[in-house]
């Protein structure tokens, strides 16, 4: 005699499976995005930098030019 509850159970399972591989493939969609948005944050930082260390040099010179002129 089966169980009379085994259908039930294999589309429960079926549909945990599918829910699941949706999920995943959703997840690695999100990775992607996450990989772009890191990599033009990554760029941002280097021009913060760059910025930065323009700033601090214009600062000496500044400070170098109102020396000078005292």
């Amino acid at each position: 005699m089966e169980n009379p509850h085994e259908e039930q159970q294999s589309a429960l399972l079926y549909r945990i499976i599918a829910n699941v591989r949706k999920l995943n493939q959703n997840m690695n969609k999100v990775n992607d995005k996450l990989e772009t948005i890191n990599k033009a944050n990554r760029e941002t930082e280097k021009i913060s930098q760059v910025w930065a260390a323009y700033n601090s040099s214009v600062k000496i010179h500044l400070d170098n030019q109102a020396a000078t002129k005292k």
